[in-house]
């Protein structure tokens, strides 16, 4: 259940501050598996585990994606505790959400077939187009198998959300590069009622959890699917003028294009996966102000740097070192090599 960072990053970062605002709108072990020998019966234990948590992630991205609920939630982070309202409709084949703050400043996240409309703690609301099929629980594509390089997935117990019983399922990284997740999955619907955002001692960075959850009847169709996830996509080669040399063991690129800003300038935006966390590298000419250095809200982090007369920044819901990493390995290519891998 990725909380799309309590709404996804889906825009560009135009200053440091514009940017984590519009990010907010939108969630040892390999030395000792190798000095041990696993015995036949241990392996088969440990792949039915595998076995039943990829079939409990597989049914909760597709009760996420087909059903309608509405409840009440708590979300933890940095010490700070917010109660939000989720109301999330199936209609028609369509699905309409709608995410309120019942603590603190008002704020709310409304989202419809194409657009995503945020109104801030200022009152001044902000309507994106909304790319792809991303909701508030972001539970598309996660494979279990193609996470095993850099991921343990594991069957982690039982317990009580909501008044629910759940089996709870650990995607925990083997690194620390990344973030992972621990999910607690309703029995009955398979709706993750919990969600913990992980490091790799299991340490929870941002917990969200549903206090009430009610199922509600769904009419019409079931939403198709938007496309393949992005944490599906296929790895790609940068074809514009920018180049990213040892990027983050795991990253790869699955995703560039060009988005023009209203003063004709133009931002190149390049997505990173390693199937399951992600980040974005923003690269925009000729800015003097913007994020040169670090920056951070909660799990979400950001590093930029000026290169070649651009402002080059990346961001995403994993740890320090990985922007780090990420912009210091950006380079311009020359206009004859353009195009080439």
């Amino acid at each position: 259940m990725r909380r799309s960072s309590v709404m996804n990053p889906s825009v560009s970062w135009r200053a440091a501050s514009r940017g984590l605002v519009l990010l907010l709108c939108g969630l040892g072990f390999i030395q000792c598996v190798a000095a041990r020998e696993v015995r036949p019966e241990e392996a088969g234990v440990e792949g039915d585990a595998m076995r039943q948590a990829g079939v409990l992630l597989a049914r909760m991205a597709e009760a996420v994606r087909s059903l309608s609920y509405e409840g009440t939630l708590v979300y933890l982070h940095q010490n700070r505790l917010e109660t939000l309202s989720l109301d999330h409709r199936v209609e028609q084949g369509q699905v309409e959400e709608r995410l309120i703050s019942l603590s603190g400043p008002i704020r709310a996240v409304a989202r419809a077939k194409d657009r995503v409309m945020c109104v801030l703690p200022d009152g001044h609301p902000i309507s994106v187009e909304r790319a792809g099929g991303s909701r508030f629980l972001d539970t598309e594509g996660i494979d279990p198998d193609a996470l095993d390089e850099h991921y343990r997935v594991e069957m982690l117990g039982s317990a009580r959300i909501a008044g629910r019983e759940t089996e709870v399922v650990g995607i925990i990284p083997k690194d620390d590069l990344r973030y992972g997740y621990r999910f607690h999955i309703d029995r009955d619907s398979a709706l993750p009622l919990k969600s913990d955002l992980i490091d790799r001692d299991q340490e929870p960075l941002e917990q969200l959890m549903f206090t009430s959850i009610s199922l509600q009847p769904s009419e019409g169709p079931v939403p198709e699917m938007a496309g393949p996830s992005m944490r599906g996509a296929p790895a790609t080669s940068s074809t514009s003028q920018w180049r990213f040399d040892a990027a983050p063991a795991g990253f790869k690129l699955v995703m560039q294009h060009e988005m023009k800003q209203p003063d004709g300038s133009i931002i190149e935006h390049f997505l990173f996966t390693d199937r399951l966390s992600s980040y974005s590298v923003y690269i925009e000419p000729g800015v003097e102000d913007g994020l040169d250095g670090v920056a951070n809200i909660g799990a979400v982090h950001a590093a930029g740097r000026k290169l070649d007369g651009h402002r080059v920044i990346a961001v995403g819901e994993v740890p320090l070192e990985t922007v780090r990493a990420a912009i210091a390995g950006a380079y311009r290519v020359a206009a004859s090599d353009r195009g080439k891998p």
